[in-house]
This record gives C-alpha cells, structure tokens and sequence, in this order.
C-alpha cells in the first residue's frame, strides 16, 4: 500500500470532482497500474477501471498508453513542492537543508521510486521508457536546489562553480545511497525524521567543503577574536 496520501477515485459518469482532484486521482490509478503490472502489460482499460471513469474518456485525455505513461512520469517526476522561504533563507545552510529535506520527501516516496525502479527494469525491452525520463527532467530545467547554490556562489558565500553539478553532488551525499537501495529494493522507504538526519549531515559537510576560503577566514577570525 503507498505510504503516500490516499487519492480518491473518479467514479464513472458525471463527476463533483474538481478538474485538479480528477487529474491528480487519474495520476495515481495509473501509476498503481504501471508499477503493478509493468509498461508491456498494463492497459488503459484497467487504468480507466482503477481510475473509476471509462475507457472512452481516458483516451479523450491521453490518445495512447505512450502518453498516458510520459504524463504520469512528469507527474511522479514534478519539482519538488517546498516553501518559498527556505529559497530567501539568510543563510545557506537554512536554506539548503530546508529544500534538500522537502526534495527527499518527494523524491524518495512510494510513486516517484516505483516508476524509477519500472523504468529500470524495462530498459533493455523498452528503451523509450528513459529517453521519456530524460526528456520529463531536461524539461524541469534548473532546481530549487541549484538556483539556490547558484545565488550563494553569486553572493561569494560559496566557492565559484557550476551550480548544477553541485546540486546533484549535495543531493547524491544526502540521499544517494539510500535512493539507490530503494531501487534495489534492500530498504524500505525512509522515515521523515530520517530524511531530516541525512539532509542535515550532508549539508554540514558539504559547507565545511564548499565555503568560500574568505568567508571560512572571516568566521574563523571572529572565534578567534
């Protein structure tokens, strides 16, 4: 069962439900139907089934199965929800951690690790599948995390570099590990409080090793003083 909150199903015909709730329960059903049954068997019609609408209005929304997949990868795959705050932080170390632990939160829960592991698994009968993941994350462009990294080596707060790479760098210490034995399956999900610890750790040391020498100097000097 996901750990993720429940998303109610349509019911067929005529729907209250609000055009977001609709989508968001139509995202979930299919995503329980790929990671279930794998691309190759799953169907349309047992996703419109799990959905609870018909097979006619799902295709009305999604022409083929292809789509139907690359939208429920963009929609597992969506940016990281965290609070605009944490990017206006005055710090860098509130506002990385603050953004690494909502990007674990999202990243390492149920849905958005079982369609990895999918795509995984399919790759060599369906190479498709990753070029879809590709293409759903080039479109992201940058993070929430690197624009942040970036700002800071703009404010000379930390070493000049390529903000992209040290977004993925901090990320993979906070969680790669753990991310990786997911896909395994050698773990079971990460608790909240869990992801709070890695997160944390890593930033520490990754400002202990990425600080800019003059602002490292600075702070040194006033403990000293």
């Amino acid at each position: 069962m996901s750990s993720e909150t429940a998303v109610p199903r349509c019911r067929p015909g005529p729907s209250p439900m609000p055009e977001g709730a609709r989508r968001a329960a139509l995202m979930e059903a299919a995503a329980s139907v790929f990671i279930r049954d794998g691309y190759a068997a799953a169907s349309m019609d047992r996703v419109a089934a799990e959905a609870g609408m018909s097979k006619r209005t799902l295709y009305r929304l999604f022409p083929s199965k292809a789509a139907l997949f690359e939208a429920t990868i963009h929609d597992s795959l969506a940016p990281t929800p965290f609070d605009p705050a944490h990017a206006h932080a005055p710090d860098p170390r509130t506002a990385l951690t603050g953004i690494l632990e909502a990007s674990g939160r999202h990243l390492l829960a149920w849905r958005r690790t079982g369609i990895l592991r999918l795509v995984i698994a399919e790759q060599a009968r369906t190479p498709e599948l990753a070029e879809t993941v590709h293409r759903v994350l080039v479109r992201r462009g940058a993070t929430a995390l690197q624009r942040v990294i970036a700002a800071e080596m703009e404010r000379g707060r930390l070493r000049p570099g390529d903000p992209e790479a040290t977004g993925r760098m901090l990320y993979g210490m906070a969680f790669g590990s753990t991310q990786i034995r997911l896909l395994l399956g050698v773990r079971q999900l990460p608790s909240a409080e869990e992801i709070v610890e890695l997160a944390r750790d890593a930033v520490e040391v990754f400002l202990n090793g990425a600080r800019a020498e003059t602002v490292r100097l600075d702070r040194l000097s006033v403990a000293a003083g």
